[in-house]
């Protein structure tokens, strides 16, 4: 297929995935200034709330152990409503929350981050609309910073988010004396390293999953797994598919997996199996193998020298880049980005459905136009 003649919105999707190369190799250090001089903690939070809805969610579930890891923070990626409706009440007051919204309108991240700091919990936001609820409710706004900002299945902006929370990640571990300034500039240098192995993956990635997303059919399972950092990775590719190709899959944590799908996979599923070098790699080949024995057609995200991975899966798709463990949500988000757009073009679908008024009017009313409560549960703020 002719992809320089697509319709243009999915240009935007294309021009998007590959805009997040040189972001990552050009942003790590002004995102962290900006996140030192404008958030500038004195101490470290007792603990870290990272919440969101959707990709905002899965971006705190890819980056909450750089938080442990790196501050020595306890940190919890929570979807908005379970933190601002439930959690919120118990968080101590010298936490930290942080609200990612790309628009900076989702009615649940805005509820939560105005539920905060009506308890005095000190508050952060994440944004690309400096001007908007979510940038005026908090403590303090902070730029999502990406330049590739067209409407398309969210790429670009789930890597800033990415590259945010891990900036203020190592902002606290810098304050609580964990890392020494010189210790973060060489973190940040790793960061904006890993984009020549994105690049990469892109280049190498993309015939193998062209072939794959056109040989996908909209009847089959598709099945996206990872554990540990990449647990939230499976949810964001999960999402790709729906925002991208309006079909069912589904995200799943590595273990649970055994547990649940196993179940229901056959010769018509399509398993992803992100599997990084790390503590889990072990179980991530042990899942390849026992859905190979279901007939599922198998697909491994692996490091590319990573042999011993890569022969167990049906199709094996290399990834670059060598990341530690912590670092790679950045780069294995490329490939389920990748299958979302060459399973949908070839299709001719329609990204989101928003060829449909009804739908897309129902969608903003519910993410967007929600009722926002106070600690008043009888009160009401839209």
């Amino acid at each position: 297929m002719d992809y320089t003649q697509m319709d243009l919105k999915w240009q935007n999707m294309m021009a998007g995935i590959e805009a997040q190369v040189p972001f990552i190799r050009q942003s790590p250090h002004v995102v962290y200034e900006q996140v030192r001089d404008r958030l500038a903690l004195k101490k470290a939070p007792s603990r870290v709330y990272l919440v969101g809805c959707g990709d905002s969610w899965y971006c705190g579930m890819a980056t909450r152990l750089a938080f442990e890891a790196w501050a020595g923070v306890p940190t919890e990626a929570m979807q908005a409503l379970e933190f601002s409706r439930y959690s919120c009440a118990y968080a101590p007051k010298d936490a930290l929350v942080v609200g990612i919204s790309n628009s900076g309108r989702v009615s649940r991240t805005v509820e939560a981050i105005m539920m905060a700091r009506a308890r005095g919990v000190r508050t952060a936001s994440g944004t690309s609309a400096p001007d908007s609820p979510i940038a005026k409710e908090a403590d303090v706004a902070l730029d999502l910073g990406y330049a590739e900002r067209r409407f398309a299945p969210g790429t670009s902006s789930y890597m800033a988010s990415l590259l945010l929370e891990y900036c203020i990640a190592l902002h606290i571990a810098e304050v609580s004396g964990r890392m020494t300034a010189t210790e973060v500039r060489a973190k940040l240098e790793e960061i904006a390293s890993l984009a020549g192995g994105m690049q990469k993956t892109l280049d190498v990635a993309s015939p193998i999953l062209e072939a794959l997303g056109t040989r996908a059919g909209l009847t089959d399972q598709l099945i996206f797994i990872g554990g540990g950092p990449n647990y939230g990775t499976a949810f964001f590719s999960m999402a790709k598919m729906f925002e991208a190709a309006r079909v069912h899959a589904a995200g799943q944590e590595l273990e649970e997996w055994a547990h649940e799908q196993y179940f229901v996979t056959d010769k018509n599923t399509y398993t992803f199996v992100i599997s990084p070098p790390g503590a889990s790699v072990d179980r991530a080949r042990e899942q390849l193998w026992a859905a190979n024995e279901r007939g599922s057609t198998t697909v491994a995200f692996c490091d590319a020298a990573d042999a011993e991975t890569a022969v167990l899966a049906k199709v094996p798709v290399p990834v670059y880049g060598g990341a530690d463990e912590v670092l790679s949500p950045l780069t294995y988000c490329l490939p389920g980005e990748l299958f979302a757009f060459f399973y949908a073009v070839p299709k001719n679908l329609v990204m989101l459905g928003f060829d449909d008024p009804h739908l897309k009017e129902v969608n903003f009313q519910q993410i967007f136009n929600s009722r926002m409560v106070s600690l008043d549960p009888s009160s009401e703020r839209t």
